[in-house]
Parts: C-alpha cells; sequence; structure tokens
C-alpha cells in the first residue's frame, strides 16, 4: 500500500510550499528505500517549511544515510533536532551543525561531548529537567541565539552575560508558571527578546537597558515598568499578547513616542474582553498591526478590539488577524486606511465576505484548497 502510495507523491515540481512540506511528511510515514527516493527530490527545496520538514523527517529513515543525503545538502539555518542518545552520536558522526533544537533530560556534560559547541550559533532547548546552569554555555563562543522552553531548572541567565547573544526566547510551554530566570539585565547584546514566561515583579524595568533591542516578544500580563520602553528607542516590532487593564493610558502613550515603531501585535489577557486604548491616541509611525487572539475568545470581541485599535493607527499598509481557534470573523470597516494594502487572516474566515478595493490583497492561512 505504501509503495502504491509513493508512486502518486508528485513534485517537488509544480508544488505550492506547503503542498512540498506535506508531501516530506507523507513519504517520512512510510519511511522505506523508496520513500527516501522520494525524499532526495525536495532536499534542495527552498521554502523554510519543506526544510523544517525533512530535518524532522531523520528517525524515519537510516541515521547514517539520512544524515549524509539530506542532513548535510539542508541550508545551514536550518534547526536539527534531537530527542535521544542516538540522534547526539548520529550529529556528532555528521561534524556537528551550526543550528541545532535538542529535546529531552540530557546533561551539561552530553551536550559539551556531542555537539561541537565552537561551531553553534543557534541552540534550542527543550523539555531539559537536568540543567540548572548555563555556565557551560561558555564552552560556545559563536552563540548568538537561545531558545530555552520548559526548562524549569534554570534560574539565572548571568552567565550569559559576557557572551554576544542576540536573541533570546524562553518558553514555558508546558510548564505554567515557570518563572522568568534572574539576569536578563545583564543581556547587554540583545536585539531580539522573546518571553513566554511571567515577568519578574519589576517588569519591563528588569530588562536590559542599554541592550540595542529591535524586537520584543512578551506572552504575558505587563504589570509595571512601562516607561522603560522608552529606553529602546530603536524597537521596530513590539508584541503585546496579554494586555490587562494595568497597560494604562500612560503606558500607550509610551509606544506613541518609540519613533522607530513599525510592527505592533496585541492580544488580550485571559478574563478581558474588550481593548482600552486612549481617545485620540495615534502612532502613525506603525505600518503594520498584528491582533492576535491570545485567550481563545469569542471571535466577535477580537473583531471588537481590531475595530478599537484601528483609529490609533491611520498609517497602516499591513492588518493580520489570527484567530488561533479557528471560525469566522466579521471584519470592522477599514475606512480611513488609505495607506492599507494587505488583509492577512489566520484561522479564520471573513463572513460576510469582505468588500475591498482592489488595490487590497486578503490572503488566508491555511490556504483555501480549491
Amino acid at each position: 500500500m505504501g509503495h502504491l502510495a509513493l508512486e502518486l507523491l508528485p513534485g517537488p515540481e509544480g508544488l505550492e510550499d506547503d503542498e512540498a512540506q506535506e508531501v516530506i511528511a507523507t513519504a517520512a510515514l512510510i519511511g522505506s528505500d523508496a520513500a527516501m527516493e522520494v525524499i532526495r527530490r525536495f532536499r534542495h527545496h527552498p521554502a523554510t517549511g519543506a526544510r523544517y520538514q525533512l530535518a524532522r523527517s531523520w528517525q524515519a529513515f537510516d541515521t547514517e544515510r539520512y544524515m549524509e543525503e539530506i542532513i548535510r545538502q539542508l541550508d545551514p539555518a536550518t534547526f536539527l533536532p534531537v530527542v535521544d542518545a542516538a540522534g547526539l552520536r548520529a550529529l556528532k558522526a555528521l561534524g556537528g551543525r551550526p543550528c541545532i533544537e535538542v529535546a529531552g533530560p540530557f546533561t551539561s556534560r552530553e551536550l559539551l561531548d556531542s555537539l561541537h559547541p565552537r561551531q553553534i550559533t543557534h541552540l534550542a532547548l527543550t523539555e531539559n529537567d537536568e540543567i540548572g546552569s548555563l555556565d557551560f554555555l561558555t564552552e560556545f563562543p559563536a552563540l548568538r541565539s537561545l531558545m530555552l522552553v520548559d526548562c524549569p531548572g534554570v534560574g539565572s541567565l548571568a552567565p550569559l552575560a559576557g557572551m554576544p547573544l542576540t536573541t533570546l526566547t524562553v518558553t514555558d510551554r508546558d510548564r505554567v508558571g515557570m518563572p522568568c530566570p534572574d539576569g536578563l539585565h545583564l543581556l547587554k547584546h540583545l536585539r531580539h527578546l522573546n518571553l513566554q514566561v511571567p515577568l519578574p515583579p519589576t517588569g519591563l524595568r528588569a530588562l536590559p537597558a542599554d541592550a540595542p533591542l529591535t524586537s520584543l516578544i512578551l506572552g504575558h500580563p505587563v504589570e509595571a515598568g512601562f516607561s522603560a520602553l522608552r529606553h529602546w528607542q530603536q524597537l521596530s516590532a513590539l508584541q503585546l499578547r496579554s494586555l490587562t487593564g494595568a497597560f494604562t493610558d500612560g503606558a500607550w502613550d509610551t509606544l506613541a513616542h518609540l519613533p522607530g515603531l513599525e510592527d505592533f501585535s496585541f492580544g488580550l489577557a485571559a478574563g478581558e474582553t474588550a481593548l482600552r486604548i486612549p481617545t485620540g491616541l495615534r502612532l502613525p509611525q506603525v505600518t503594520t498591526l498584528s491582533a492576535i487572539n491570545t485567550a481563545h475568545g469569542p471571535l466577535a470581541e477580537l473583531s471588537h478590539s481590531v475595530a478599537a485599535a484601528l483609529p490609533a493607527f491611520p498609517a497602516l499598509r499591513k492588518l493580520r488577524l489570527y484567530g488561533l481557534t479557528g471560525g469566522t470573523i466579521a471584519l470592522p470597516p477599514l475606512t480611513g486606511l488609505p495607506e492599507l494594502r494587505e488583509v492577512f487572516l489566520s484561522y479564520l474566515r471573513s463572513e460576510p465576505a469582505p468588500e475591498l478595493p482592489p488595490h487590497i490583497e486578503l490572503t488566508r492561512f491555511p490556504r483555501p484548497r480549491t
């Protein structure tokens, strides 16, 4: 049956990027030598999703062959996932990769012995209860990006202070309530910071005031230190996924005084039903606005929040709505936005169908299939 299915798999020519990713995933489910030949056809595919799927399919095939014929050919910027000791051994034999995601309870010694530390530029550690100190990362001199996902033992970021780290993500995906590690203020080279954990009591004042931050993503409510945003005049992208009533008029005014802010995203925290935004507020520097249904609330509330926000962003060129749950939404009136060119809906359908002028492009994700 699998052999017959493989004969029906097309591409890569003539496929959309998402279709290429699905073909790779299907071949990996079959996992035979013939499926490997299908995989080989896609190893130079330029789409990020296809490369992502190639990197995550290696366990379905002979490890040595897959590493040599597929992984070695992938763009070095593609993350390679490792979930067990066999994967670490295969990675070591391959000679390493610059972008690695390691999931599971590996010790720092196991990582140092297997990862070719001097060549790693991007490292993601996921679901790791073993690592308590990040001291071992000083052996990674080229490390520029670090992601910590469900690593509850990490209590301090201080060991990273002397490193040229420019990107940091800390997430409590499955460990709700995991605190933010101490020492954020010491990371003076950060340009991109993504915190999906509660901020310390000092709020934004816990962040490095002298870091050249250009993008900041905060997944939990911000309840203190709003004025600290003024430290980052070069901030171009800001995402506040869980706004509450504690985000005051003064906080909004702080946003208005960030001259480089081009991309702003917001969502409401659980229990919040309406966006509170000051009457008369204007952020003409923002050209991309995203609204995220963070709390998975009724989509009518998302629509109302967007309608409340739009007057504050008169120069929008891109409007993006993320439903997260799927469903229908009534787009608010988009009049008064003469620069608007793109409307993007993720896991949403607009009903009734919007009557958009021809110069505005409407895009949906997932892509509608005909």
